[in-house]
């Protein structure tokens, strides 16, 4: 009898994402996994002590592989994670539209840290009003996302940039307290590495 493949942690995480994206999360079970796997479920339960603690390693696994944004702008990760709900509405879906325990955070944002820090120091905005911002502009975006992982609206290309584009100018307008069209063509000017 031929030795049978080792099966690692990653290998299950890689499967169970290839089977919620074809299936939606509904599909995903020890079993149905197993299956697509053409092992037993022992290896399945090796790795992990429980469904649970499979579910909630895939909704980490998909965070970090597929919404940890290798943007060159602010507005590149937001453009990421949209075409993240338009093309893998089933991943969407398990990560963004689940019934959340209490206490969880709303929002995984894997790209939060980096964004922020890109925010206070291209807007000169204390760490506090940055974090607002970026919340605002998440709150926006998620909805957007929702929308186009639901098939409820479809955005185009063109659609998604100004809409992005018009709510920046709105919640930027509202952080720097700008009085002038003026003063926001300077403030959207300082911003033009987050827009590009």
């Amino acid at each position: 009898m031929p030795p049978q493949k080792r099966i690692f942690q990653q290998d299950i995480l890689e499967a169970a994402a290839a089977l919620v994206a074809g299936q939606g999360p509904q599909a995903l079970s020890v079993r149905s996994l197993a299956r697509a796997m053409g092992c037993s479920t022992q290896p399945i339960y090796s790795a992990f002590e429980s469904m649970d603690a499979l579910h909630t390693a895939l909704i980490d696994y998909v965070r970090e592989h597929y919404l940890r944004a290798q943007a060159s702008s602010y507005k590149q990760v937001a453009v990421s994670f949209l075409n993240f709900a338009r093309s893998q509405k089933n991943l969407f879906r398990l990560v963004y539209l689940r019934q959340r325990p209490a206490g969880e955070t709303r929002f995984e944002d894997p790209n939060a840290p980096e964004t922020i820090h890109q925010l206070e120091t291209s807007l000169e905005l204390n760490r506090e009003k940055a974090a607002n911002l970026h919340r605002r502009m998440v709150y926006y975006c998620y909805s957007m996302a929702v929308m186009m992982a639901t098939g409820y609206l479809e955005f185009s290309e063109e659609e998604i940039d100004r809409e992005l584009t018009e709510y920046y100018r709105i919640v930027l307008s509202y952080y720097k307290q700008v009085k002038s069209e003026e003063e926001l063509q300077h403030w959207l000017y300082r911003s033009r590495n987050l827009l590009g």
